[in-house]
């Protein structure tokens, strides 16, 4: 494969209403399902999927199939021969819109030692967010804002008390345009009326500590691992007077080229936004995701407009946008 392929609608199964402003987004007829997992080559695992789904739920689909297939058949054409290597045919990133239609659980993330050790998995699951669309004064709760004694956590969590975890929590109004930066273990909540591009680790492990109202047990919500192993996966630590390490300030790369993560997210994921007038080449092949935030043109040798999404193979080369576009790449992490 060696062009860019277009990606459809892919909604994903989960327990938290949304998924309105993700149709209005991609200017489609309105669709279930708060998720919408882009140039994915995940499947939803197993022991969360709903009944009646396929087992393969969460792989996106393209006009020449499974994405997780074509991958397969050649991963060195798809991914590079560098980055196919380091993670066994798996991108190391994967992409979602994701649109809260509800206040999402306050929870947190393990990251890649405690996946290793516990879970058996290569990857935790740092993330980053870029606000596409909010409602007014929308909100997202991100880290703690002064140091939390893990007695008081595991309290707060045994009675369910969601107000003291949120009043503990930094507090942020949000807009379009913005870029948080959430690693793995920083407890983390994201308030209705908000509609993310999301990059992250490609796995699907959350630890709930907010989990009664949302119909999730407490095995679930602990990975299976129970409360007494499943606190370790939190930062507890203050970030009131730490908000550069969540509140990334872009850099320009190139003209028309902007960073939105600091150095520190290369080794999980990058995102450049692609703002273009004419016309903006990247400077080296990579497989991409893109999401097209605003405009129309040309990104490769497809036509794109606001609302669509690409999937893009190494073996297509620098990618090249042409027109009045503005497009977010997702790229995988930077393999050393």
């Amino acid at each position: 494969m060696t062009h860019p392929l277009r990606l459809a609608d892919n909604r994903v199964p989960v327990y938290y209403a949304g998924g309105e402003r993700i149709s209005e987004f991609r200017g489609v007829a309105p669709a279930t399902g708060p998720e919408d997992w882009v140039g994915s080559l995940s499947a939803l695992p197993s022991a969360i999927l709903p009944a009646g789904h396929p087992a393969d739920t969460g792989v996106s689909r393209t006009g020449a199939g499974s994405l997780a297939e074509l991958v397969a058949a050649d991963p060195a054409a798809w991914l590079g021969e560098k980055l196919a290597a380091a993670y066994g045919g798996s991108s190391g990133v994967l992409v979602k819109l994701l649109d809260a239609g509800e206040r999402l659980p306050v929870h947190c993330h393990p990251d890649r030692q405690f996946a290793r050790a516990r879970l058996g998995s290569l990857f935790g699951k740092t993330e980053g967010w870029i606000v596409l669309a909010t409602a007014a004064d929308a909100k997202v709760w991100l880290g703690m804002r002064d140091q939390v004694d893990r007695d008081d956590l595991r309290r707060w969590i045994a009675g369910q008390d969601t107000a003291a975890m949120l009043a503990a929590m930094n507090e942020l109004t949000v807009r379009p345009g913005q870029v948080l930066y959430v690693p793995a273990g920083v407890p983390h909540s994201i308030g209705p009326g908000v509609l993310i591009t999301e990059l992250q680790e490609p796995t699907s492990f959350s630890v709930l500590a907010d989990h009664d109202a949302f119909g999730v047990g407490e095995q679930a919500a602990t990975l299976g691992l129970g409360w007494d192993v499943a606190l370790d996966c939190f930062d507890l630590s203050g970030y009131a007077r730490r908000s550069a390490d969540l509140l990334p300030t872009p850099r320009s790369l190139a003209p028309g080229v902007t960073s939105l993560f600091a150095a520190e997210a290369d080794e999980f994921f990058r995102a450049w936004r692609v703002d273009c007038t004419d016309a903006v080449r990247l400077a080296e092949p990579s497989f991409a995701v893109v999401v097209v935030t605003e405009g129309a043109g040309e990104c490769g040798s497809l036509q794109v407009q606001k609302g669509q999404t690409l999937v893009i193979p190494y073996a297509a080369g620098p990618l090249e946008f042409r027109g009045s576009v503005t497009a977010i790449v997702c790229l995988p992490p930077e393999v050393p």
